[in-house]
Formats: C-alpha cells, sequence, structure tokens
C-alpha cells in the first residue's frame, strides 16, 4: 500500500506476512484446524487476495474463512468468502473503509432514535457508539458473541441478502443491555461493560427474536435512506484528510530541508538547474496557490549572475514556508481557541440545563414530600377504616351468633310446643277414653244396683204405683246426663288451661264424679226404703249401707284406670266381658 500498486509483489509480499501472522489466531485449539487446516486457510485467504486485489487481506478475514472451511470443502469456502466480501460486504473492507464508515453514521443515527437516553450516557462519558459497534461490522459479530448466536445471525444475514441484520442485532443488543450501561460512570466502564455483556449472550433464540421482531421497521430501504444521506459527509471527509496529509508530508518534507539550508546551505546551492527545477515544481504543486507566485520565469536569464539569482529565490522560498508554517500553527492555535470557546460555551449552556435540572430535582423532591405526606395520611384514614371495619365485622359476627343462637332457641320451643301439643292431644285422648269408660262403668253399677235391690212390698197406706220400664229408663237418663256434663265440664277449656293443669283437672273431676255417684246411690236408697216403709229401719239400713261398700269397691277401678292407661285396657276388655 503506501502509494503503491495493490498488485504489486511488495503488496503481495506484505499479504503474505499479515496471513502468516494471523493463522495461529484463528481458533486456536480446534481440532479442524492443525496442519493441514491451516495450509487450507493460507491457501484460501492468499487465493481471496489475488483475487480482489483491491482489498487484498484484512484482519478478521481469517475469521470468517476458517469459519466457512469448519462448514463446506475448501473451493465452495473460497467462492462462498468471495459472495460475503464482493456482495454483502463490497467497499467494507478496501483502503478508505468508506461503506464501513457510512454504516456506522446511519447506526449512530438509529441508536439516538431509538435510545436518545442511552445516547445522552454515552456522550456525557465521551464514548461514540462506533468505538464499540465498529469491531461488531467489521467481524461480523465473530469472537464478539458465543458461538451459537454468531451462527444465528449469520444465517439470517445470508438468508436475507444484504446487511439489515447487522443493524438489527446491534440495536437488540442496546435493547439489552442499554440499562446496564446508563449505570456505568466512565467510558472505559461503558465500553468494557457492553462487551463483556455481548460475549455473555448465549440465549441466541431471545437475540434474533428482539432483532427479527422488535425491529422491522429497519429495511433495507430505510438503510438505503440514510446511506444516501450520510455518505457525502464521509466522502468529503475523507477527501479533507487526505489533503491534510499531503499537506502535512509536504511541510515536514520543506522544514527539514530548510533546517538542512539553515546549517549547511552549500549543499543547496550545488544542486543543478533540472534538481531544482523539479524541487520547484513539487513545492509548488504541494503549497497549493501560495507558492504560485515564486514560479521561475525567462527574467531568470536576463540575470547577470543565475547563481546569486536562485540562492535568493531559495531563501525567498524558506521564508515563504517559514511564514505558512507559522500561518499553519497560528491557524491550530485559533482552532484550539474556538475549541475552547465552543467547550465554555457547552460548559455554559451544561450549567445552565444542571441549575435547570437541580431545580427541577427539588421541584421533585417537594412533590415526593408531599406525596409522602398524602401517602401517610392516607394510610391513617385506611387503618382507622380497618379498625372500623373490623369492629363492624366483629359486631355483625357477634349479631350473627346471636342470631343463630335464637333460632336454635326457637327451633327448640317450636319442638318442644309440638311436643307438648302431641302429649295435650294424647291426654285428650285418653281423658275421653276414660269418660267413656266411667259413663259406661257407672251405667253398668246402677243397672247392677237395680237388678239386686229387691223389690219393695206394697204399703197399706201408700198406693202400689207400677214402674214401667220407659220411666225407668227416663230417670236413669235424667241421672247420667248431668253427670256426662259434669265429666266433660273440665274439656270445655281453652288449650292454655288444658296445659296448665290437665292432670289435676282430670284427677279432680274423676273423683268429683265418682262421690257424686255414690252421694246418688246414697240418696236413691232412703227413698226406695221410704216407699217401702218397712216395719225395722235397721234392715234399710243394712240394705242402704250394703251397696254403698260396694260401690265403692267398684269405684275403685275407674280411678286406677284414670291413672293408668294399663288400666284403661283391661277395664274395657272386662266392660266387653260382662
Amino acid at each position: 500500500m503506501d502509494g503503491k500498486p495493490k498488485g504489486s509483489p511488495f503488496s503481495s509480499e506484505k499479504w503474505k506476512g499479515q496471513i502468516e501472522k494471523d493463522l495461529p489466531r484463528t481458533f486456536p485449539g480446534h481440532p479442524a484446524l492443525d496442519e493441514d487446516g491451516r495450509n487450507a486457510l493460507r491457501r484460501l485467504l492468499t487465493a481471496y487476495a489475488r483475487h480482489n486485489p483491491s482489498v487484498g487481506y484484512c484482519q478478521a478475514m481469517n475469521f470468517f474463512a476458517g469459519l466457512l472451511l469448519l462448514l463446506m470443502p475448501e473451493e465452495n469456502a473460497f467462492w462462498a468468502l468471495t459472495g460475503i466480501m464482493d456482495d454483502y460486504f463490497d467497499g467494507y473492507f478496501s483502503e478508505e473503509m468508506i461503506e464501513c464508515q457510512v454504516d456506522q453514521l446511519v447506526l449512530e443515527e438509529l441508536v439516538r432514535e431509538k435510545f436518545p437516553k442511552l445516547v445522552n450516557h454515552l456522550d456525557y462519558l465521551g464514548v461514540q457508539v462506533a468505538w464499540v459497534t465498529g469491531p461488531w461490522f467489521l467481524s461480523i459479530f465473530m469472537n464478539m458473541l458465543p458461538w451459537e448466536s454468531v451462527l444465528r445471525v449469520w444465517d439470517v444475514l445470508l438468508f436475507d441478502g444484504n446487511r439489515v441484520m447487522l443493524f438489527r442485532t446491534a440495536l437488540a443488543l442496546m435493547e439489552l443491555y442499554g440499562p446496564a450501561l446508563v449505570t456505568t460512570k466512565d467510558a472505559g466502564d461503558a465500553v468494557t461493560l457492553l462487551q463483556s455483556l455481548a460475549g455473555s449472550t448465549f440465549d441466541s433464540s431471545q437475540l434474533v427474536l428482539t432483532a427479527c421482531m422488535g425491529y422491522q421497521a429497519v429495511d433495507e430501504a430505510r438503510l438505503q435512506e440514510l446511506r444516501n444521506k450520510h455518505r457525502p459527509s464521509v466522502i468529503s471527509s475523507m477527501e479533507q484528510r487526505a489533503k491534510g496529509l499531503r499537506v502535512w508530508r509536504d511541510t515536514n518534507g520543506l522544514a527539514s530541508k530548510l533546517y538542512n539550508f539553515k546549517r549547511d546551505p552549500e549543499p543547496l546551492v550545488s544542486l543543478s538547474a533540472e534538481q531544482l527545477s523539479d524541487l520547484t515544481e513539487t513545492s509548488s504543486g504541494s503549497t497549493d496557490d501560495m507558492y504560485s507566485g515564486l514560479t521561475v520565469n525567462t527574467e531568470i536569464d536576463s540575470l547577470p549572475d543565475p547563481k546569486d539569482q536562485l540562492v535568493w529565490l531559495k531563501v525567498e522560498l524558506c521564508q515563504l514556508l517559514e511564514e505558512r508554517r507559522s500561518a499553519v500553527l497560528r491557524a491550530d492555535e485559533l482552532e484550539t481557541a474556538l475549541m475552547e470557546m465552543v467547550k465554555q460555551d457547552n460548559r455554559r449552556e451544561l450549567s445552565a440545563k444542571v441549575e435547570q435540572l437541580e431545580q427541577e430535582l427539588s421541584d421533585l423532591r417537594q412533590a415526593l414530600l408531599d406525596k409522602q405526606e398524602q401517602e401517610q395520611a392516607m394510610l391513617q384514614v385506611l387503618m382507622r377504616v380497618e379498625q372500623e371495619q373490623k369492629v363492624t365485622e366483629d359486631a355483625r359476627i357477634f349479631a350473627e351468633q346471636d342470631s343463630a343462637a335464637q333460632k336454635y332457641a326457637a327451633h327448640v320451643l317450636q319442638e318442644k310446643y309440638e311436643e307438648a301439643m302431641a302429649s295435650l292431644a294424647q291426654m285428650e285422648n285418653r281423658a275421653v277414653m276414660a269418660e267413656t269408660m266411667l259413663e259406661a262403668t257407672l251405667q253398668y253399677q246402677s243397672s247392677q244396683q237395680k237388678a239386686q235391690l229387691p223389690s219393695p212390698s206394697p204399703s197399706p197406706r201408700t198406693p202400689t204405683r207400677d214402674a214401667s220400664p220407659s220411666q225407668v229408663n227416663q230417670d236413669s237418663s235424667q241421672e247420667f246426663q248431668p253427670r256426662r256434663i259434669s265429666l266433660l265440664a273440665p274439656f270445655s277449656l281453652g288449650w292454655r288451661d288444658k296445659n296448665k293443669g290437665k292432670q289435676n283437672v282430670s284427677d279432680e273431676s274423676t273423683n268429683g264424679k265418682l262421690n257424686s255417684s255414690t252421694e246418688q246411690i246414697v240418696v236413691d236408697t232412703p227413698k226406695k226404703d221410704d216407699e217401702k216403709q218397712g216395719d225395722s229401719p235397721q234392715e234399710g239400713e243394712q240394705k242402704v249401707d250394703t251397696p254403698r261398700r260396694d260401690t265403692e269397691q267398684r269405684l275403685e277401678t275407674p280411678e286406677i284406670t284414670t291413672n293408668s292407661m294399663q288400666g284403661q285396657e283391661e277395664q274395657l276388655e272386662e266392660i266387653k266381658l260382662d
């Protein structure tokens, strides 16, 4: 390089030397790149350097070729490398590297568009995005990402047929590790952290998914538009750098010659006319318009002493060169002063921004304090509401328990009421049965008593009366009617009176019936004795006492019947048998 053609032997020797240096660095220790593998890699890189002399050999090409040799035969690897370098990355690895610089400007604009906060932090640290992303693009992420992630990126890159995947992958890495970069405090820390985090991207699926799905808007049309926008600036900057480089070289050459002339002017005087003319033409061509008035014209021949004139011209030339050098230095000083002024202006702007940010920070802190006070008040209100809610909940639970207890008590009372009503109904049935049995017993006793009494002899004083059966039945019916009424009288009360003292009333009514029946028998007996009008009253008393004893003995059965249900059933059977 250095002004020599690409295909010259010097450049070929330089390629070979660089290739030999990079062969041991290509995947060291890999079994496929042993002695034979290195020979194949050497042949592949040399063949491409001769195939494309404008590119020759650049660093990182050894990794591309090594990867291709691991995947395919040597000839296929050569044509694959040729397609990648000439089609996909045309202009990337040339001496000027114009396309690489254009892509870096495009990527920087995309990063500023997608991640403004991250870019502002990097600008604050003094870090340019190209410092990190430049090696990513030149190596196509080889030795920058894990092996699996590199292969996944290459798959998409070769499938698309363009460099869009490079931009998408870089944006995906910025998205994944941007929050960590914002926390850095130094430029070196930021660059080191991003490189280390990129090297630990083992989840290739997440990386490719984020790159392809999250940045679909970054397509080839958008990239071409941005490239056309930034390419003229890159070309102009390259031309300015080349021009400055030529001026710097010429200035250094003339300055060294002037220094030698001041120390020893004889060698310059001893130059021939042809050499002087060549030097003058070269100096005038390299110093642009400043040396246009120093050309040698035909008037030099008319001078009496050409050698003296030549010396004088050389001295003038050296003075002009010295003045130009002073002007360049002055321009550098002015440029430095301008940069300082710009920095001061930037510092003023930054100080104003800092003051504004501090004011905003104080406002935010005050708002935060107000918010915290509001939160404390809300917490107190919530605590009071929670306490009231807890008290209400306890009251509700107590009320539910009380209601459940009352319901249970009502249920128990209802069951007791039903049991009482059932027992009352049973007692009524028993009372009715006892009454029926008592009535039947009394009828039976009255009939037995009448049958046992002797017919009275007619007294001569009283007229005899024949008692007809109808009269007897009428008397008996009249006797038993009030008794039935008296027996049913206790059951004519309401159900509350029945519930209070039903057993006592039934016992008293039974005893009253027995006493009334006994008294009726006692009362009826003297009447019959008076009708008989016997001569001896003692016999009449015996007749009266005898039925009373029999009646009392027979009345024991109804008393037992009203006190026991078993006696009732036995009494009914006895009545049926009688």
